[in-house]
């Protein structure tokens, strides 16, 4: 081409570097935003289904009990948690039981054919909706419980939520400019620099596209030295540390917020939201564990089942919403009686469970006695009416021919049944019929 032989040595280093530079600019834009594009619609998919995952357990005994208080306070909470536009829960038939926020079209057909846990995604015009079946947990426990009462989780019916994805819409905007912004900046000092940094830019260059393909595979603490001689280069190695620096605290904070919102609703799964105690669910999980324990160092496991006397009365005088203060102070109290070590349960009602370890017969009768006094001692003033309400404590020791979960949940019952069948207000150890 004779025009490029004529061209003076000024003008060829100029399109010589004005060529790869266009193409390097190029590149490394796409690079950038197809890599925060990908870290933002995966981090959003992470949290919507990190949020329906465990809004599933959560609804478990919201869809049980149909409670509709419990319903609303649930979908109230979900509401609370950023991006989230929407969550509607559906019975097993498919029939809507509650929604909040804005309005959904209903239940797709792929997510009634959806098997077990699975989470399907349905993605729409600035909306991401989630969907997943609420499955029922471990069995409840019985009086006396069998081996047939084991079987499949039952699917009790549906929980969806939709995200909002403007704000990660706009993140993306804001990407592209930047990225757009920072390569015509680079371009710019490659046009006005050729001639003098030729041989300084290779370097820097060759640092710049390892950081970005270190980024393309997902290590986002990638970062270049911004010493280069030229101020045009250390502006566009500054221009990259703080894009990569801006992403990863995005992709942190986003992580922070689905973190949060799952420790959240793992909590409600596992704890009463009216007094705060453990729930049935995490009775029967440390159940296992202590049983296990026992097993494995011999520790001896002692459980007390502790039901009110004469609860029904402040119900029946004061309404339900006395009975529930009542209970969250009996729940202080016999949280206040009890050493470190040991754990109490709210299993619903006025039922409560006591898992005592590394303690004696005589050591555990103490414990439960003053459990027993503390209660019966408490009185409850409501309307100018002063109430007294006692407990019945069953307590029973893993020892002898009690030596798993069944046996000792079941003695223990049995226990707290003879004590209200012996006029109440007592503590009566479970004692093996004589043949």
């Amino acid at each position: 081409m004779r025009w490029l032989r004529t061209m003076s040595l000024g003008r060829r280093m100029l399109m010589v570097l004005l060529v790869p530079s266009l193409v390097f600019a190029f590149v490394l834009g796409a690079l950038f935003l197809y890599q925060s594009n990908r870290d933002l619609d995966q981090a959003t998919l992470a949290r919507g289904q990190a949020i329906v995952s465990f809004l599933g357990p959560a609804a478990e005994y919201v869809l049980v009990s149909g409670n509709p208080v419990a319903l609303e306070a649930l979908m109230a909470r979900a509401l609370e948690q950023a991006e989230v536009a929407a969550v509607a829960f559906y019975d097993a038939e498919g029939e809507v039981l509650g929604h909040a926020g804005e309005a959904l079209s209903g239940l797709p057909v792929a997510v009634r054919e959806a098997s077990g846990d699975e989470v399907v995604v349905d993605v729409g015009a600035g909306r991401l909706r989630f969907s997943a079946a609420v499955l029922s947990g471990a069995p409840e426990v019985v009086d006396y419980p069998s081996p047939s009462m084991a079987g499949d989780a039952e699917r009790l019916g549906w929980v969806q939520v939709e995200l909002d994805t403007s704000a990660r819409d706009a993140a993306k905007r804001r990407v592209l400019l930047t990225v757009g912004s920072v390569a015509l900046l680079a371009l710019a000092g490659a046009v006005v620099m050729a001639l003098r940094l030729a041989r300084a830019v290779g370097t820097p260059v060759a640092l710049l596209v390892q950081a970005v393909r270190r980024m393309a595979a997902g290590d986002l603490q990638a970062r270049v030295p911004a010493q280069s001689a030229s101020e045009e280069l250390r502006a566009l190695e500054s221009g990259f540390n703080a894009m990569a620096e801006s992403i990863a605290d995005n992709q942190r904070t986003l992580q922070a917020r689905i973190d949060a919102a799952t420790a959240q609703l793992a909590h409600q799964a596992r704890h009463d939201p009216l007094t705060g105690l453990p729930n049935r669910r995490a009775f029967e999980e440390a159940i296992e564990h202590a049983v296990a324990i026992h097993r494995r160092a011999g520790d001896v496991l002692t459980l007390l089942f502790l039901d009110l006397d004469h609860f029904k009365a402040v119900n029946d005088t004061c309404g339900h919403g006395a009975g529930d203060r009542l209970l969250c102070d009996l729940a202080r109290l016999l949280r206040a009686r009890l050493r470190v070590e040991d754990q109490v349960f709210r299993l619903g009602g006025d039922e409560f469970a006591v898992i005592l370890r590394g303690c004696s017969r005589a050591d555990a009768h103490v414990i439960a006695g003053a459990l027993c006094e503390a209660v019966s001692g408490f009185a409850f003033v409501c309307a100018g009416q002063s109430f007294r309400v006692g407990a019945s404590v069953g307590l029973a020791r893993m020892e002898g021919d009690i030596h798993d979960v069944a046996a000792v949940m079941q003695a223990a019952d049995q226990a707290c049944y003879e004590a209200k069948r012996e006029g109440r207000g007592r503590v009566i150890e479970y004692r093996r019929p004589r043949a």
